[in-house]
């Protein structure tokens, strides 16, 4: 595994955050919270880096890290410029 980029860090950091529908929807009914996934980005680890299908971006990035509490979580996302650089969550789940 590797660090996750610094890019991503930093634009977390700032809270430019926004979730799919799908990953609105898990927050809405999962255990986890907003505060989780950003938690899980700042202080997890890049598993995968892969190209864009949708051309939204250039790259999605898998990332597993702690949630507040310690659960690790597994999230994709991927830096889209809306107005400014946003790290936009796709989806997520507990890892297994």
């Amino acid at each position: 595994m590797r660090e996750v980029p610094d890019q991503i860090i930093s634009i977390v950091k700032d809270l430019q955050v926004l979730f799919s529908a799908k990953a609105r929807h898990q927050l809405d009914v999962g255990v986890f919270d907003s505060d989780d996934l950003i938690h899980s980005v700042l202080y997890g680890k890049l598993v995968k880096k892969e190209r864009d299908e949708q051309k939204a971006s250039h790259y999605k990035y898998t990332i597993v890290g702690p949630s507040c509490s310690g659960t690790p979580i597994y999230s994709c996302g991927k830096i889209v410029n809306i107005l400014k650089k946003t790290y936009f969550i796709i989806t997520f789940h507990e890892t297994r």
